[in-house]
């Protein structure tokens, strides 16, 4: 079942949602607005991780790419 991660970043935390392709939330949670400690919790916690969006905005930008993200890449 492929699912989807909804980034919600702010200066010291992040707000995760993650959904199904039907929008049914499977999980919320809130850590550190860094990179290495979303790409673990993504790692650990969306093993069939199809995409992950975020806002776009001045405190998101050091995100993009998430290097460490163990999903599929589109370019």
């Amino acid at each position: 079942m492929a699912i989807y991660a909804g980034l919600d970043v702010s200066d010291r935390t992040t707000h995760i949602c993650v959904v199904d392709v039907e929008g049914k939330v499977l999980r919320r949670d809130v850590v550190a607005s860094d990179p290495d400690v979303l790409a673990k919790w993504l790692n650990r916690h969306c093993t069939e991780l199809a995409r992950v969006v975020l806002e776009t905005g001045t405190l998101s930008t050091f995100l993009y790419g998430l290097d460490g993200v163990d999903a599929p890449r589109r370019h």
